[in-house]
């Protein structure tokens, strides 16, 4: 059983605009988002339905790009 799926985005801000807009006909919408400075690393927001995200971005850069 998957109990949620994340992957990192190069643009957190532009991506939360369309994945916001993309998943709201299934119901989902942010239900937390955490701070780069909350973390110490990177940011992250979280999408769901009722009350559990279980579909997370973050900003930890384009695909392919090597993390610190």
């Amino acid at each position: 059983m998957i109990d949620h799926l994340g992957f990192p985005v190069a643009d957190l801000a532009r991506s939360r605009a369309f994945y916001e807009k993309a998943l709201a006909p299934l119901g989902y919408g942010v239900i937390m988002a955490v701070s780069a400075e909350e973390t110490g690393g990177a940011a992250h927001v979280g999408f769901g339905a009722d009350g559990k995200p279980d579909f997370w971005i973050s900003s930890g850069g384009a695909i392919g790009r090597p993390r610190d």
